[in-house]
């Protein structure tokens, strides 16, 4: 999906990309974001929903992309913790990051099934 970024031969190189970097940032606030309205499910819900939504609008982009996020996201809760981090965090960011991916997910694939239902009610 970042094919624009393909020719980067290093990680310094990727990390010098601003386009990148944007990118990653609104990633880690979605989740930060998401993850701190773990309170209120309903606006945890539809917030996540809604990022999955608007994925629907880039073209060949495939909901099991959501995925590629959940190494990163754990990789970056074990160094901002570092000695803090131990099994049990582990396990419940685990968890936490499965059911907001599945929640992308589902948000993506709500948003193609009313793309495709308005589309036959066109036809």
């Amino acid at each position: 999906m970042f094919s624009r970024f393909l020719d980067l031969k290093s990680k310094e190189e990727r990390f010098d990309m601003e386009e990148l970097g944007k990118h990653a940032e609104k990633v880690m606030t979605a989740l930060d974001e998401s993850i701190r309205g773990l309170d209120n499910m309903d606006d945890f819900l539809s917030c996540l929903h809604q990022v999955g939504a608007t994925h629907t609008k880039i073209p060949d982009f495939n909901p099991q992309y959501f995925w590629k996020i959940e190494q990163p996201f754990l990789e970056a809760v074990k160094r901002t913790l570092e000695d803090r981090y131990s099994e049990n965090v582990e396990s419940t960011y685990k968890v936490t990051i499965k059911f907001i991916i599945e929640t992308l997910i589902d948000g993506f694939d709500k948003a193609q099934n009313d793309k495709a239902q308005s589309g036959t009610a066109k036809s």
